[in-house]
């Protein structure tokens, strides 16, 4: 509390609701933001993340492994690895050809590029036929029947990050159906990832609970889980 920022938070959380007002509106994409006056979840300086504490015992949380990557991956009507995504990516497209994470950027500035060209990522991903089928007249229409207006720079931004957002929101809506019953429920959500609030005697559930998170409507995400 000797910072000044420590000092601006703790005021701030005098003056809010204590809890996660999210607004489903908030974004073109889909992707969640708070309203007015909710918890700051989404927005709030890791260094004070250690305030939020679970009501049962454990936070735990769930995310998809590569998330954006896995999701091209569905709309190119390709399998998903069962390794992590990005590390199959280098082997398998690139060839091992850089680290994990110059492969990862290397990707992403191919992906969202229209005018972007990389041999590998071009000979291994039809992007053009992922474009044809969900970008039209002007505006992307994702699997979930989301349409977005886009222009070409736009449009596989929109569809992919659209399109992940719908993927982790469904998940999140099923695993709190599947804790409805239970004392263990859904905390939160940061963007793509859901956070549990378990008790110790439910923690046995936590196999269940990933298996019913990797398991989308496009295929079988792998899921990064953490206590």
């Amino acid at each position: 509390m000797h910072q000044k920022r420590a000092r601006d938070f703790a005021k701030k959380l005098s003056e809010i609701s204590l809890s996660c007002d999210y607004n489903i509106f908030g974004t073109k994409t889909g992707r969640l933001t708070t309203k007015k006056n909710s918890f700051p979840i989404l927005t709030m300086d890791k260094k004070f993340r250690k305030v939020v504490t679970p009501t049962n015992d454990w936070f735990v949380s769930l995310d998809f492994n590569g998330a954006e990557l896995r999701t091209f991956l569905s709309l190119c009507d390709m399998d998903q690895p069962d390794l992590d995504v990005h590390e199959w990516n280098r082997q398998n497209v690139y060839k091992d050809g850089g680290t994990r994470e110059e492969v990862k950027e290397r990707f992403f500035a191919w992906l969202y590029n229209p005018r972007s060209r990389d041999r590998a990522a071009d000979y291994a991903y039809d992007k053009s036929a992922v474009m044809e089928k969900y970008w039209y007249k002007d505006a992307i229409t994702n699997p979930f029947n989301r349409t977005i207006l886009a222009d070409e720079h736009h449009a596989m931004s929109y569809l992919i990050q659209s399109t992940c957002s719908d993927v982790v929101l469904r998940q999140m809506i099923k695993l709190n159906k599947y804790l409805q019953d239970k004392a263990s429920h859904v905390a939160f959500c940061v963007h793509d990832e859901v956070v549990l609030d378990l008790t110790d005697g439910e923690c046995a559930l936590i196999n269940v609970l990933v298996e019913h998170f990797s398991n989308t409507a496009l295929g079988k995400f792998g899921v990064n889980v953490q206590y």
